[in-house]
C-alpha cells in the first residue's frame, strides 16, 4: 500500500490522482487484506484530503463488486442509496419502499451499522426493529425478493471487505469515499436508482458515476440530512441522469398542494413508533406531517419511474394504498418470510463458536 499512499498523500505539490489501474491495485490490496489497518486509515485519509477522481472510485466499485456475493440480476428494480451515517429523523424511505413493492415495483435497500460523523439510526437496526431478519444468504433473500418485491442487504455480508475495513472508518469519525463506492455497489444490477446526497460537489461525482455504473435512470436527491427522501416544507434541488445525459431541477412542494413544518429530530424508539402507525394507517392528525411526507414522496418515485402517468396519479395511488394498508400487510408478510429462513451458514457457526 505505501506506493499507493504516496501517490495521493504526499501533499499539495506532490499528490496526484491515481490511474484507473493504480486505483484497482489499491482496492485489491485492501479487499485482499494485504492493507494494515494503518495504511488503510491513511490511504483514507490522504484521499479525503486529496479529493477523489472519477477514476479512483470506479476502480475501487468495480473491485468491490468482484468481491461481492453473486445475487441474480433484477434489472427492473429501484435501488435506494440513502446516507451510511444513518438518520436523525422519520425515515420515509422504509414506508415509501413498502408502498411501491405493494404495486409490484421491485425496491432495493441496502446499509450497514451506522457510520460516524453523525451515527443516526441505520435503516438496518430500524428494519430489524420492525422485525425484519436481514441476515440472509443470497438465495433466501432471492426467494423472498421474488415474492414480495422489497428487500434489504446487510453491506458488510454482501461484500466482505467492507466489514473487513469498518471499524477503521469508524475510528477515522469522518466519512470517507468508500460510503460513496457503498451506495452505488448495485448487488442486484437495478438499472434505476435514487441517491441522497448533502451537498452539489458530491451530486456532481455521481453525474459521470452512476452511468458508468450499470443505472440507466437516476435521480440524485438533496433531501432530508442528504438522504433520498425530499421534504414539504422547502423546495429540494434534483439531478435525473440518463447515459444520454443529465438535466437538474427543483421540486416545489406547494407546487402540488403540499406543505407543512419541519420534521424533529427522534430517537430509535420514536422513528419505530412512528413507522409502525403511519404503515398501519394510522390517519391521526399528530403524524399527519410524516405522513404526507410518505405520500409525497412515493408519489414522485412513482412517477419519476414511469409507474403513473402524472404526478397527481402517484399522489393519489400512494394515498389510496397506505389508506389500504398495503404496506402493512406486505411488512407482516416479509416479517414472517424472513424469519423462517435458517441462519446463515457463516453466522451460525460464529454464533457456535461464541457459544463454545
Amino acid at each position: 500500500m505505501k506506493q499507493w499512499i504516496k501517490i495521493v498523500g504526499t501533499g499539495k505539490n506532490g499528490s496526484r490522482h491515481m490511474t484507473y489501474d493504480e486505483a484497482v491495485a489499491a482496492a485489491h490490496a485492501i479487499a485482499r487484506g494485504e492493507s494494515t489497518d494503518a495504511q488503510t486509515a491513511a490511504f483514507l485519509m490522504a484521499m479525503r484530503m486529496k479529493g477523489e477522481a472519477d477514476e479512483e472510485l470506479m476502480g475501487f466499485i468495480d473491485v468491490f463488486r468482484r468481491y461481492s456475493l453473486p445475487y441474480r440480476s433484477f434489472s427492473g428494480s429501484l435501488n435506494c442509496a440513502g446516507p451510511y451515517d444513518g438518520r436523525l429523523y422519520f425515515p420515509i424511505t422504509i414506508p415509501v419502499s413498502l408502498l411501491l413493492a405493494s404495486v409490484g415495483f421491485p425496491q432495493v435497500l441496502h446499509g450497514s451499522e451506522s457510520l460516524p460523523p453523525k451515527l443516526g439510526k441505520s435503516l438496518k437496526e430500524l428494519l430489524e426493529g420492525l422485525g425484519i431478519r436481514v441476515e440472509l444468504e443470497a438465495k433466501e433473500w432471492e426467494k423472498i425478493f421474488l415474492s414480495l418485491h422489497v428487500g434489504f442487504i446487510w453491506t458488510d455480508m454482501l461484500c466482505p471487505p467492507f466489514g473487513r475495513v469498518r471499524h477503521v472508518r469508524e475510528e477515522i469519525g469522518l466519512r470517507t469515499f468508500l460510503n460513496t463506492v457503498e451506495k452505488v455497489i448495485n448487488p442486484v444490477h437495478s438499472l434505476n436508482v435514487i441517491i441522497g446526497v448533502n451537498h452539489r460537489t458530491a451530486m456532481e461525482h455521481l453525474i459521470h458515476l452512476l452511468p458508468k455504473s450499470g443505472f440507466e435512470t437516476a435521480y440524485i436527491v438533496q433531501g432530508i440530512e442528504g438522504s433520498e427522501d425530499l421534504p414539504i416544507y422547502k423546495n429540494t434541488s434534483i439531478r435525473k441522469v440518463t447515459p444520454w445525459g443529465d438535466e437538474s431541477s427543483t421540486i416545489d412542494p406547494a407546487t402540488f398542494g403540499f406543505q407543512g413544518l419541519p420534521l424533529e429530530k427522534c430517537s430509535k424508539e420514536r422513528q419505530l413508533e412512528l413507522l409502525n402507525r403511519i404503515i398501519h394507517g394510522d390517519d391521526s392528525s399528530d403524524i399527519a406531517g410524516e405522513r404526507e411526507h410518505v405520500i409525497f414522496n412515493a408519489g414522485l418515485r412513482l412517477y419519476w419511474f414511469d409507474k403513473v402517468a402524472s404526478y397527481e396519479e402517484g399522489f393519489q395511488l400512494a394515498r389510496s394504498l397506505l389508506q389500504r394498508k398495503e404496506a402493512q400487510k406486505l411488512l407482516v408478510k416479509w416479517r414472517e418470510m424472513s424469519n423462517r429462513t435458517e441462519h446463515p451458514p457463516r453466522l451460525r457457526a460464529q454464533g457456535q463458536q461464541a457459544s463454545g
